[in-house]
């Protein structure tokens, strides 16, 4: 295209006509290369020669790692191509009523960011209460204190990273203990501990009741069975006082003989008794009992 004197001026309308066509362009063939990143084109010059538009793409670095890392070392290469893409640049003449169009060159700045950590002065967390900075994943995030201390609850309760009140513990709470206090470090007992506590209590006691009734219950029985069996003892030694008969033999009563209780029933009020009874030969014994 031939130079215009007014292309001097960037705010002539003629000026003006030929950047918006052109920056138009321009920013759909450079939003291809990062669309993530991409930020704008702007025109700065137009320089006579025919026309030379001097024109500045502007891309932001992004809070990760790896399109840091793009933006350094790859996209240069792919803008170039992009713009030096046959059909790209039909589409810019055809803008201009079929001008001839070329790509003088591309020129890369240095780049100012080489990693994620030399984005740090610009990552700002103060509008969030209590958090601070951190990279996680390979990008930098605001940390609430939840996060950076687990223990901030002591394991008694759920925290809350609250963005304007900072920190919030949701205290855990059951039957035996209840948890409270701004960082859930006291407690109470719960109605199911007191419940448990004095359920324990009566049943011990009643335990102690049966115990003591049953050790009662024992004397008792005990004391009956032994003066029971002190009576059975007396009655059996009298019985063997008074009533066994049995005899190795003896010249003054004739021949030997068994004689027991069970065949033999005295009638103890008479004090002279006599008694007959047959051995092996008949024998008369007369017993005078004292």
């Amino acid at each position: 295209m031939s130079f215009q004197p007014a292309f001097n001026n960037l705010s002539s309308p003629p000026s003006l006509e030929f950047i918006d066509i052109l920056e138009r362009q321009l920013e759909d063939l450079c939003k291809k290369a990062d669309p993530q990143t991409f930020k704008k084109v702007e025109v700065i010059a137009l320089l006579e020669g025919s026309v030379v538009a001097e024109s500045v793409a502007e891309y932001s670095y992004p809070n990760n790692e790896t399109q840091i890392q793009f933006i350094n070392t790859q996209l240069d290469g792919v803008l170039t191509d992009i713009l030096n893409d046959t059909s790209n640049l039909d589409k810019i003449s055809q803008a201009f009523n079929n001008s001839r169009v070329k790509l003088n060159g591309l020129t890369f700045q240095p780049p100012t960011i080489t990693n994620i950590t030399d984005l740090k002065p610009y990552v700002n967390c103060t509008q969030f209460a209590n958090y601070t900075a951190e990279i996680s994943n390979g990008q930098w995030q605001c940390v609430g204190p939840c996060k950076t201390n687990p223990d901030y609850c002591h394991q008694h309760g759920q925290c809350v990273n609250e963005i304007l009140k900072g920190p919030i513990c949701r205290c855990f709470e059951s039957s035996l203990k209840q948890f409270y206090g701004p960082q859930c470090d006291l407690f109470h007992w719960g109605p199911g501990f007191y419940g448990a506590l004095f359920g324990s209590l009566a049943a011990a006691l009643l335990l102690l009741i049966i115990i003591v009734i049953a050790v009662i219950v024992k004397k008792k029985y005990m004391g009956i069975w032994k003066r029971s069996n002190s009576y059975n003892r007396r009655l059996s030694a009298f019985e063997e006082d008074f009533f066994d008969f049995y005899d190795t033999g003896s010249p003054n009563f004739g021949l030997a003989g068994s004689y027991t209780s069970g065949s033999f029933r005295p009638h103890l009020e008479n004090v002279d008794t006599q008694l007959q009874v047959t051995t092996r030969r008949p024998e008369v014994l007369n017993i005078n009992p004292r």
